[in-house]
Formats: structure tokens, sequence, C-alpha cells
């Protein structure tokens, strides 16, 4: 697979991310409800379902972890204003796996750090008004 330029993903992309993720992992109802709203509390899936939804939307790889571009440009395209919290999140919250955790564990542990200080712009980005 060729790797081509990062394409700004929507709320319908980011719906249809989580349907697939719900579908694939079985997530109970209650939990998924949850998730749609960008909270991840602690579930036996939830590592996995984080992994599949921010590979769903382009934002990471098991081959390189987290594309810190990728993900500036998704939550800065409708306003630059975000641009110093999503980077600030980036430089606090990314690793390279050292810890050589399973790519589940890695994506959520990377993935709630950066969303605790970034729920806001996520809910913004990726839910529809």
């Amino acid at each position: 697979m060729v790797a081509g330029k990062f394409q700004i993903r929507t709320a319908q992309d980011a719906l249809a991310a989580h349907e697939a993720c719900h579908d694939e992992f079985r997530i109970p109802e209650d939990i998924y409800e949850k998730y749609l709203n960008y909270e991840f509390p602690p579930h036996k899936r939830t590592n996995c379902y984080v992994k599949c939804f921010v590979e769903r939307m382009g934002l990471f790889t098991e081959e390189k972890g987290f594309d810190e571009k990728a993900i500036i440009a998704q939550f800065t395209a409708k306003s630059s204003k975000n641009l110093a919290k999503v980077s600030h999140g980036l430089e606090k919250c990314i690793d390279h796996n050292e810890h050589d955790s399973d790519t589940c564990t890695w994506a959520n542990r990377v993935f709630s750090c950066w969303i605790s200080v970034n729920r806001p712009i996520v809910r913004k980005t990726y839910i529809e008004n």
C-alpha cells in the first residue's frame, strides 16, 4: 500500500469509522455511546477499538505509530487557533512505543493522553452539530 497525502476526514468519516470498529469488536451499546462522545472508559476492548478508530481516520499505523502532521492537519483545518493546544498535546503524549506494548495498548495510551487535552477540539471536528 502506498501512503498518499493525508485527507482531512469529516464527521461522516468519523461515524463510519466508529460503526466499522463497533461491528469489528462487538462493543456493548452503553460503552459505544461513550466512544461516540470521545470518552474511552476502561473496557477489555477499548484499546483495540481506539487503534481501529485512529487507523481508519488516517492518524495511526502499526509501522509508524501516530502521524503528527496528519493530527495537526486534521484538528487545525477548521481553526488554526487550535494549533498550540493540538501541538502541546502531541509533545506531551506521543511516544514511539519504547514500552514495547502491543499496538492496541500503544494506540490507546497515546490517544487517551492527547484527547484528555483536546477532547473539545475532537468533538467539534468529528461530531456534526
